[in-house]
């Protein structure tokens, strides 16, 4: 667990003073998203969902706008994780990612709709909408690469 831990940590910094800094609004990716899935699937859902809840509260907090976003799109990840691994099996990469993806989306239409109804945002609505799906997009390419390792430290008895 002090494995988990620490990556997360190790992510919430990446996104902060890496990610969160580029000029192109759809490279923004939600690192901690697939992170949360790949919680989900590994750990028992009670812990899962303090986790979401624990580090959407965190990334809320370093957000400063839209608070609740975090907790709840993490929240929810938790809770499609326990929904969907009932009928498909989450051990495949390829379910993994498309999960990831689904969630990004559903993430992305949210804060597509904040930003086009955000009093400072001045940002045409196309181009608002086309942003957020290509930022699903790198969500869902990157997630097997941010689940992995949680995998791995799981099974390594983490």
């Amino acid at each position: 667990m002090v494995g988990v831990i620490l990556y997360t940590v190790g992510l919430v910094l990446l996104q902060a003073l890496w990610v969160a800094r580029f000029s192109y609004p759809a490279m923004r990716a939600d690192l901690l998203l697939p992170l949360m899935l790949g919680v989900a699937i590994e750990y028992p859902s009670s812990m899962s969902f303090f986790w979401a809840f624990l580090w959407g509260f965190a990334m809320d907090t370093l957000s400063g706008k839209f608070w609740g976003f975090h907790v709840g799109s993490y929240v929810l990840v938790v809770c499609l994780v326990s929904i969907v691994s009932e009928k498909i099996e989450l051990q495949n990469s390829f379910y993994r990612m498309l999960l990831a993806g689904l969630c990004a989306l559903g993430q992305s239409i949210v804060l597509g709709f904040f930003l086009l109804v955000e009093p400072s945002a001045v940002i045409e609505p196309a181009y608002t909408w086309k942003s957020m799906i290509v930022r699903s997009l790198v969500i869902m390419l990157i997630s097997p690469a941010v689940i992995l390792p949680v995998c791995r430290m799981r099974k390594a008895g983490g």
